[in-house]
């Protein structure tokens, strides 16, 4: 029988198993993220018996079955975080939950946030020039764009700008025209956030929408009549908006003869529109490439017939018509660049080459596109290609980058709490603090280090030394640090990806962490020797497959348990052996087994198991789902 399954304990090779591992009582417990799940249409024929820690066959057994009502696994998704799996993977975070079979006293330390009250001075350069600027547009020799929360204008050629909104909240996305004489933009001048109109030279807006769900300012009609709008006004999931024409004096809103959108551009007579369906102008994270990135199609207004555009899994945003051809947006060839598909032939040519920061925020009037790039903007003339950056000077009193003093205690990301419960060392907005448990304690900033930021800290099993991770040589590296402060040892110099959390082994030799590069590594404190444990990289139609976030170690340090996905995108429970660099496979990707640690004395390893078919309706999202997959299995 394949490992994945459940079998009762038996003796073999004349030793006999230790006693059956204990119940884990019911009651409240930590919940693991749902994935897709997958089942089988009949159970898998026997095979034979795999063996485990010293020879001995492995046996897995059920450890608890305890359920949860329909009615609490709603409870519990309404109250989990608004991010996305995929934002929190963008910062390294682990998005399932763990289960943990050995935790540390931490009674005394319930207040210890609350500790992290000291202030200290947030020092950021000023500079003359412009930079950051957002979502430009181009008519004519004009350039608006939105910078600290106002609309400005400024030259095609660059400049002196000039501020034409100055409302405290924050005026976005705006468009010009098509005679230059209007710009509609996108505001919260009465709250909600709502399409505003107001002459391109400055002046008062007049609200276009009043949409309950918002809506944000996409473009014109090429006459010039309507302006076209996104809202999420009539939808059932707050991720698919749907396009509006909104009329320029304000009547009721129009909606597009198409499911959904994101964003859209209008062929030169108006009788075609190329639009995003689905997905995100600019992602969080790099090279998403899920269900819900962001493809390319063709609509007919006259045919009212359908066309994809795009075949590329992976971002296509920003269609811009230009003439018979297309300009987007993509990262098909690692980092975001302009693109031009002619829409006859479709043949595809890159048009700008940047190979480290991507081209963000695009808009075209037809004949130059400008685009933000490493927070300037630039000017392409579609007909030549010539691509200029242009200067800007934006007169202000910068008040948003002037010095200023904060409560680190409102920034805290991360916490790691020594096993005696005396320290613990909190990541408040890229520094590492000591807060000790005793209330009349000194905090003690370790880093202090303006300009860069360390993050996902981890404490020693002896609470003498700390490592983590940090960008002060201009990618993350990891490094470690006695608790006391002082020099930083580099234990990696390398590291091209972004890393996971890292985990010391229990006897402080050694620490464990993983990257975005699908990689497992295992660095020793001492000689910094960086051996990598395991690979993860699947490919399917092009789309990658999850990164190893899912480790722990051994007690005595000789074993590393983890998950890797399998192509048919389940997770396998796998162990390494650090003496001899060999790996083990606990268990076969039938089920979808995850959070792999070992009890306290090394004699069982215990994972969650998705094998629990309990289809529900889930009227929120109209859908069949499965209210309780998840066991708790012990092997």
């Amino acid at each position: 029988m394949t490992a994945g399954h459940a079998r009762s304990p038996a003796a073999g090779n004349g030793r006999p198993l230790p006693p059956a591992p204990p119940a884990i009582p019911a009651g409240p417990r930590r919940r693991p993220q749902p994935r897709q799940s997958h089942w089988p249409a009949c159970a898998p024929a026997e095979t034979g018996r795999p063996t485990g820690f010293g020879g001995r066959p492995r046996s897995v057994v059920p450890v608890t079955g305890r359920s949860y009502t329909y009615g609490e696994k709603c409870q519990l998704a309404a109250s989990k975080s608004d991010r996305s799996k995929f934002e929190r993977r963008r910062e390294g975070e682990t998005v399932r939950h763990r289960m943990t079979c050995q935790r540390p006293s931490v009674s005394a330390l319930r207040s210890l946030v609350s500790l992290l009250a000291v202030l200290y001075v947030v020092a950021t350069a000023h500079g003359g020039e412009a930079r950051f600027m957002q979502y430009p547009d181009i008519h004519g020799d004009r350039i608006v764009f939105s910078y600290e929360n106002d609309l400005w204008i400024v030259p095609a050629g660059g400049g002196a700008a000039r501020r034409i909104t100055s409302f405290p909240g924050k005026e976005s996305m705006p468009r010009f025209s098509p005679d230059g004489k209007w710009i509609a933009f996108t505001a919260s001048y009465e709250g909600a956030s709502d399409a505003y109109l107001m002459p391109a030279e400055g002046g008062e807006p007049k609200r276009l929408t009043y949409s309950p769900g918002g809506a944000q300012v996409l473009g014109w009609t090429p006459d010039g009549t309507r302006v076209a709008v996104r809202s999420f006004m009539e939808t059932f999931i707050s991720r698919d908006p749907n396009l509006y024409f909104v009329s320029r004096d304000g009547s009721a809103p129009e909606r597009f003869p198409i499911d959904r959108g994101v964003l859209c551009s209008f062929s030169p007579d108006g009788t075609r529109m190329l639009y995003c369906r689905k997905g995100r102008e600019e992602y969080q994270w790099k090279r998403y490439k899920g269900g819900h990135f962001c493809d390319i199609w063709l609509y007919d207004f006259t045919t009212r017939a359908f066309s994809p555009v795009s075949d590329y899994v992976g971002k296509n945003a920003y269609p811009m018509w230009v003439g018979d051809r297309m300009f987007f947006v993509s990262d098909r060839d690692g980092v975001s660049n302009l693109y031009v598909q002619d829409l006859a032939t479709k043949a595809i040519t890159r048009v700008t080459h940047y190979d480290a920061l991507d081209v963000m925020m695009p808009d075209t009037d037809g004949q130059r596109i400008v685009y933000v790039q490493d927070g300037y903007l630039h000017v392409l003339n579609c007909a030549d290609g010539r691509d200029e950056k242009i200067a800007i000077d934006a007169p202000s009193d910068r008040w948003q980058i002037r010095n200023r003093v904060i409560n680190p205690r409102d920034y805290v990301h991360g916490v790691d709490v020594a096993s005696d419960g005396s320290r613990a060392v909190v990541e408040a907005r890229g520094d590492l603090f000591s807060v000790p448990a005793d209330r009349n304690g000194q905090t003690r900033n370790l880093s202090d280090t303006p300009g860069t930021r360390e993050r996902l800290v981890a404490l020693s099993p002896d609470g003498n030394r700390l490592v983590f991770f940090s960008d002060r040589s201009g990618s993350y590296q990891l490094y470690v640090q006695s608790v006391e402060g002082g020099d930083w040892t580099a234990l990696t110099t390398s590291l091209a990806h972004t890393p996971y959390r890292p985990a010391w082994s229990p006897d402080g030799r050694k620490v464990l962490f993983g990257t975005k590069e699908f990689a497992l590594l295992v660095v020793d404190v001492e000689s910094k020797e960086v051996v990598t444990i395991a690979r993860s990289h699947q490919l399917k139609n092009d789309q990658f497959y999850w990164e190893i976030d899912d480790y722990s170690w051994s007690p005595d340090s000789k074993w590393v348990c983890y998950t890797t996905v399998a192509p048919n995108r389940n997770s396998r429970v796998s162990l390494y052996s650090v003496e001899t660099k060999q790996q083990v496979p606990l268990t076969d990707d039938f089920f979808d087994n995850l959070n792999p640690c070992f009890d306290a004395n090394g004699e069982y390893l215990y994972y969650l198991s998705s094998r629990n078919f309990d289809v529900q309706m889930d009227f929120y999202e109209d859908n069949h789902v499965i209210a309780n997959p998840y066991q708790v299995m012990a092997v």
